[in-house]
């Protein structure tokens, strides 16, 4: 018979009469045929790793291209998701030997695992089967399969993500804790601290931005000195890179992330507060701490530190737990989605919003975020007071239960 790339071969079979052998034979010949042959980089009998490790390399490759249809932390994600839960449990398998069952399998075993350790592993079941379909996909293109088992999987059902904003007390209390951390610092051996802390934290308050994206911020995108808008721009964001650690990346994290944010005046004050005089456009807001030998020359404070000053603080004030940066954002979202409308939360946040073919060819893309300083310099505002009534309250309560103390001591000493 003649194969598809015109190559010649005998296919035989025996049968107890002619009919038989026929019927064997014609069944040969079409399973012949619809094989998969693979290619110079992929056969049918090759491991599930080695078309995992393919599909990263081409990934890779292809963040570099000019205008990237992924990014290269995006590729470092996919490339650990696919170490820690594909590649030890699919990986010695031949591509050939995979069946809709033994990848079924697979998935209902990240959910067990994920009960039988006490956490929730549903997302982690959904992109692990979605990035391996995609490693099985091109093994289809490599005609190393006719066909994807991966998709014939069922996943769990995902779950809707419930944001939780912070109470407005709680936005004042985390004011004062990390203003309160910071003055605690002065005066203790070690670096003398930068005061950077109280800054970032009004900033994501002030305008929703991510913490890499706050991190990101140069002096030349501040514009502080428009009375009745002052703004800062949103044109980077720090991302960790394999090989290369954190790095500013020359663009936000999205398509709609540049935008410019209108600042209320709690953030200008923050800001003014830690500018240096002649500050130049291209240094970072939030500088690195400078080494003896000059290496952190205008070299951007990482979020790993920002987020761990951001820890000690909020121990300190017996916070744990109760606040990190991405519910900042969440917080600032909702009071402008209830006081504005959340058209606006989005576009401050620099969230795509889909409006069809309007929106794709029609509109030009909104760049300048509705101004939001208002409601979220009122949010501030109410927080610190609240707050502050608060923990007068409590220090008064406290005062009040040790003069009891000490009264009902003095009694029993006495009798």
């Amino acid at each position: 018979m003649c194969l598809l790339d015109n190559s010649v071969v005998q296919v035989t079979r025996i049968g107890k009469n002619d009919s038989v052998a026929l019927s064997k034979l014609q069944k040969a010949i079409t399973e012949r045929i619809g094989a998969a042959r693979g290619s110079e980089a992929l056969a049918p009998n090759s491991k599930v790793g080695l078309a995992c490790r393919q599909w990263i390399d081409d990934l890779r490759e292809r963040s570099l291209w000019p205008d990237p249809p992924v990014r290269p932390q995006t590729v470092d994600e996919y490339e650990r998701l696919l170490g820690n839960h594909v590649d030890p449990y699919l990986g010695h398998y031949r591509l050939n030997q995979l069946t809709p069952a033994i990848c079924q399998a697979w998935v209902d075993g990240i959910v067990r695992r994920g009960k039988e350790g006490g956490h929730d592993m549903v997302a982690t079941a959904i992109q692990a089967h979605g990035r391996f379909a995609d490693v099985i996909d091109r093994a289809v293109v490599h005609d190393a399969l006719r066909d994807n088992p991966v998709r014939k999987v069922k996943t769990p059902k995902p779950k809707t993500p419930r944001p939780v904003a912070l109470t407005v007390m709680t936005v004042g209390q985390l004011r004062w804790a990390v203003r309160s951390w910071e003055k605690q610092r002065k005066g203790l051996p070690g670096p003398k601290p930068t005061g950077h802390l109280p800054a970032a934290v009004d900033l994501m308050l002030g305008t929703g931005l991510r913490i890499g994206e706050v991190m990101a911020l140069r002096w030349g995108a501040v514009d502080l000195s428009g009375v009745d808008q002052p703004t800062v721009r949103v044109e980077a964001t720090l991302v960790d890179i394999k090989g290369q650690g954190t790095v500013r990346q020359e663009e936000p994290k999205t398509d709609a992330g540049g935008r410019t944010i209108i600042v209320p005046p709690f953030v200008v004050e923050s800001l003014e507060m830690v500018r240096p005089a002649g500050a130049h456009a291209d240094a970072p807001v939030f500088p690195s701490r400078m080494f003896k030998d000059g290496r952190n020359v205008d070299r951007p404070q990482t979020t790993h530190n920002m987020r761990r000053s951001l820890r000690a603080a909020l121990e300190s004030a017996k916070m744990t737990g109760q606040v990190h940066p991405h519910k900042l954002r969440s917080t600032v979202a909702t009071e402008v989605a209830r006081k504005m409308k959340p058209a606006d939360a989005a576009a401050l946040l620099g969230h795509k919003i889909d409006t069809g073919i309007t929106a794709r060819h029609y509109i030009e893309q909104l760049r300048l975020a509705p101004d939001t300083s208002a409601v979220l310099q009122a949010m501030v505002e109410i927080g610190d007071e609240t707050w502050e009534r608060e923990r007068r309250r409590r220090e008064a309560g406290d005062a009040s239960a040790g003069a009891a103390l000490t009264a009902d001591e003095g009694s029993n000493t006495g009798w």
